[in-house]
């Protein structure tokens, strides 16, 4: 089983975006998959449910505060199982932190259905807080999305901060390793984009020893449109350029971590 975490501190960069279509690329290929939601926005979550649906019953909070077991909170969906979310985490979010085994928690649970699932694909909030670093204990890989523009390069640093702080502890997680970085929301006709791409480049071998994926998500109508749809790209406009992006990806990523 291989854990992936889907960070980046800055909002709006395609976390839970590229959670749910990668969720879709990797079932479609016969893959056990589960997606974990600990953004309180929960957008994975709505993402995920069927249509019209709300949350019904016990979600992240419970599990990780240990009041439901995984069978009680685990959903399941046309693209996998999945750990929903909802609003309240971020009210209850000082209480469960309060413990402090907190950050192992996940990593726990998660160990226990290694026999279950292929892959794990954990939905992190827009934030450095005690559910990122619950999230970067629980994983073997981070991946990183984000967007082809001069300020972007300020949250990468930031990132590359906080994965020090999880590896530098041998009580956390010394093996953890960054997949990658994406961009996401892709011009090519903008010659800063392209720009970015060699600073990020030399950015992504100095602070992870890691790389640029090759594969650009691009800032296309396909994509809010599906997402309203509740469907993934491929599902949407199979021929579209978003879908064929994740696609590619998909393999990237596999790729990577074998």
């Amino acid at each position: 089983m291989k854990v992936i975490a889907i960070f980046n501190q800055k909002g709006g960069v395609g976390k839970s975006t590229t959670a749910g279509n990668l969720m879709a690329e990797l079932s479609s290929r016969g893959k056990a998959v589960l997606g974990v939601d600990i953004d309180p926005q929960s957008h994975l979550t709505k993402f995920l449910l069927h249509e019209e649906a709300e949350t019904d019953g016990a979600t992240i909070c419970e599990l990780l505060s240990g009041k439901a077991g995984f069978m009680d909170v685990a959903q399941s969906s046309k693209y996998g199982d999945f750990v929903p979310s909802d609003r309240s985490l971020a009210t209850r979010l000082p209480t469960l932190a309060g413990n402090p085994a907190f950050v192992f928690r996940l990593r726990e649970i998660l160990a226990e259905q290694t026999d279950i699932y292929d892959y794990v694909l954990i939905d992190c909030p827009p934030a450095v807080n005690a559910l990122t670093v619950a999230a970067l204990v629980a994983s073997d890989y981070v991946l990183i999305p984000t967007e082809a523009e001069y300020f972007s390069m300020d949250g990468v640093c930031e990132i590359a901060r906080t994965i020090e702080q999880v590896r530098g502890s041998k009580f956390m997680n010394p093996l953890l390793k960054v997949a990658g970085i994406f961009f996401t929301r892709y011009r090519s006709n903008l010659t800063i984009a392209r720009d970015m791409g060699e600073v990020m480049e030399q950015a992504a071998k100095e602070l992870f020893g890691s790389r640029v994926m090759t594969t650009r998500i691009p800032l296309t109508c396909d994509i809010p449109e599906s997402q309203a749809a509740r469907k993934a790209v491929k599902d949407y406009r199979a021929a579209s350029k978003a879908a064929l992006a994740y696609s590619a990806l998909t393999d990237e990523l596999m790729e990577e971590i074998g």
